[in-house]
C-alpha cells in the first residue's frame, strides 16, 4: 500500500507549498472551470469563464436564466459548444436551487447529487466535492495515475476502480480537506515536471540521432 503521507511531503518538498490549489474566485467560479476545461486546456476554459463575468452571467440564478445561443457564444473559447453551453447551464440550475442546502448533505450524498448533473462525471465530482464545498475527496485522474504508479501504487483502469484501491492508503494517511486539496496541486505539479522531462529526452534523442524535431 503506497504511503500518501510519505509522498506528500516528498512533492512538497520538491514544488513546494501549493496550498487550495484550483484556480478560482468563488466556488462558483471553481464548478464552471471543473465542467468548461474538460477535454481542454486551462487556458480556454479560462477564457470562456472571463467572457461570462464580462457579459455579468457570472452568479449561477443569472447563469441559469440565459439565453442557451447567448451562452453558447460566450464558452465558444472552452471548445464543445454544442455540449458545453448545456452543461454550464445544467449546472447553474443545480447550484441555484440545491448548493445552499449542500451542508445538509453527507459526503456521498452530495456525490451523489453532483453526479446527477449533466456533464459531471466521477473526476468532476470529486474536483467539485473537494474545492467547492470543502469534503475529503482525491482526484483520481491522469496525474494521479501516472505519478502512483511511477510509485508502485496499485492502478486499476477504471476511474471508480483506482477510486476503490486507494481508499485503504487514504484512510491510513488521514488527510485533512486542505492537505488533499495541496495534494493534488503537487500530482499535478509533478506530473507536469515528469511530462516535461519526457519530453526534453525525446528532443535529446532526437538530436542525437542528426534528426530534425520538424521532420
Amino acid at each position: 500500500m503506497i504511503d500518501l503521507r510519505a509522498l506528500h511531503r516528498e512533492l512538497r518538498d520538491r514544488h513546494g507549498p501549493q496550498g487550495w490549489w484550483w484556480p478560482g474566485e468563488e466556488p462558483f467560479e471553481i464548478a464552471l472551470g471543473a465542467v468548461l476545461v474538460q477535454r481542454s486546456r486551462w487556458e480556454q476554459a479560462a477564457s470562456a469563464i472571463a467572457a461570462l463575468r464580462g457579459a455579468g452571467l457570472q452568479d449561477a440564478p443569472t447563469l441559469a436564466a440565459a439565453d442557451e445561443e447567448t451562452v453558447r457564444e460566450l464558452v465558444r473559447p472552452a471548445g464543445f459548444p454544442r455540449t458545453k453551453p448545456r452543461r454550464v447551464q445544467s449546472l447553474a440550475r443545480w447550484w441555484a436551487g440545491h448548493a445552499a442546502t449542500a451542508r445538509t448533505l453527507s459526503d456521498e450524498q452530495l456525490r451523489s447529487e453532483l453526479l446527477g448533473i449533466e456533464g459531471v462525471g466521477e473526476e468532476t465530482a470529486d474536483a467539485l466535492s473537494l474545492y467547492c464545498f470543502g469534503r475529503p475527496a482525491f482526484l483520481c485522474d491522469e496525474y494521479a495515475r501516472r505519478v502512483l504508479g511511477d510509485r508502485g501504487a496499485e492502478v486499476p483502469g477504471s476511474y471508480p476502480a483506482f477510486r476503490r484501491a486507494l481508499a485503504p492508503a487514504l484512510s491510513t494517511a488521514g488527510f485533512e480537506v486542505s492537505e488533499l486539496a495541496e495534494l493534488h496541486g503537487l500530482i499535478v505539479e509533478e506530473g507536469k515536471a515528469r511530462g516535461r522531462k519526457a519530453s526534453a529526452q525525446v528532443v535529446e534523442r532526437t538530436a542525437s540521432s542528426g534528426r530534425s524535431t520538424t521532420d
